[in-house]
């Protein structure tokens, strides 16, 4: 009997046990199986602008402070001078902003509390600046450059229509409205997601420069020297594999631009002598370059004496070109706020005055190439 009560409490106990685990058991709270990570939707204004990526060689890059960036980069005097709103203002101007004025040395284009405006030079004084009517975006606006034809304009703001911080965007100047044409964000691989601002050309050596603080520390930005297309290429997506079109668009290599080298070779080239050039010149000398070894700084480099004349000759010519373009500036002006029966009356004046700027400014070019083919044949 000792046995059997033995038997029953070794089977109760047996019976407990295996409940007590059941139990545990539906209480354990199931483990989830693991979820596939989520990406996040790519912004398709990136996917656009990826497809549309220029082809651009670049030539060099430098990383230097933002707080002195200006100075890396090196226009010719004859495309115009970058520099700080108050170095043309004083305490006028804004210390945040920048500023361009042309090569005429007669027109400034300048930001000043996150605006654009323009000012021209009157009796040696900058008159009162007036905003850049059209230039409508819906964030700051900064780093302006105007191309040597007075029309086409690059500026670099924080509109939300851009990849991110500043964009680099181009408008044109309408003479018939006398407003800017609504401005278009110029696309990669010059934005990014980082901030990438002040696009400058400098035409008279084929050299283009701007700026972006992508993988770049703080206070710290990269500038960038490359070679500005004639008209707009892009790559074929059918060429490329996605993630090489998007080491391109990220500028993630320059020399995966530079095919066989031989064209960055000769930009690097005019670039070295253009910067020794200016270094080395003086206030009373000249700055003229014939070809991409050669730059005359002195009127006695001349070999041709005739050219010396012509030289004087390009300069009166040039300050006409420069009493010109501001006077033809006011005539447009007056003539978009003007009336449609004043408008008939202006515009004959005005069609003459246009004419008279683009001939003079075809004279001006034939000159400097007359100057230029002359002393080359005579260095051969």
């Amino acid at each position: 009997m000792k046995r059997v009560h033995i038997v029953i409490a070794m089977l109760l106990a047996f019976a407990t046990l295996t409940a007590t685990a059941q139990k545990r058991k539906a209480t354990v709270r199931k483990k989830a199986a693991p979820t596939a990570v989520q990406k996040e939707p790519e912004d398709p204004r990136l996917t656009q602008m990826l497809a549309a990526t220029q082809r651009i060689m670049f030539v060099d890059s430098v990383v230097v402070s933002k707080k002195s960036f200006l100075n890396a980069i090196h226009l010719n005097p004859e495309t115009g001078k970058l520099a700080r709103t108050t170095d043309f203002l004083g305490k006028k101007g804004d210390q945040q902003g920048t500023a361009y004025q042309n090569e005429l040395g007669n027109k400034l284009y300048f930001s000043t509390a996150g605006k654009l405006y323009t000012s021209d030079l009157m009796d040696g004084e900058w008159a009162k600046p007036a905003p850049m009517e059209g230039i409508d975006t819906f964030g700051e606006d900064n780093y302006p450059f105007m191309m040597t034809d007075g029309t086409t304009f690059f500026f670099a703001s924080t509109d939300g229509e851009g990849l991110g911080g500043y964009d680099i965007y181009m408008t044109r100047f309408d003479s018939e409205s006398g407003k800017y044409l609504k401005p278009e964000n110029i696309g990669m691989p010059f934005n990014s997601e980082a901030n990438d601002y002040m696009y400058a050309i400098d035409e008279m050596d084929s050299i283009g420069y701007f700026a972006s603080d992508r993988r770049q520390p703080e206070g710290m930005v990269c500038i960038y020297t490359f070679i500005p297309n004639p008209v707009r290429r892009t790559y074929d997506p059918d060429e490329l594999d996605t993630d090489k079109l998007k080491s391109l668009a990220r500028i993630d290599r320059i020399k995966d631009t530079w095919g066989d080298g031989r064209q960055r070779q000769a930009a690097m080239a005019r670039i070295k002598r253009l910067t020794a050039a200016r270094k080395a010149k003086k206030a009373d000398e000249i700055l003229f370059p014939i070809d991409d070894n050669t730059c005359y700084t002195r009127l006695a480099d001349f070999r041709l004496p005739d050219n010396r004349q012509r030289f004087a000759e390009l300069q009166d010519k040039k300050k006409r070109l420069a009493t010109l373009a501001t006077n033809l500036e006011k005539s447009r002006q007056e003539y978009a706020k003007a009336s449609a029966a004043e408008r008939d009356l202006m515009e004959a004046e005005l069609m003459r005055n246009e004419n008279e700027y683009y001939e003079l400014e075809q004279v001006i070019r034939q000159i400097e190439k007359n100057i230029r083919n002359t002393e080359l044949q005579l260095m051969q």
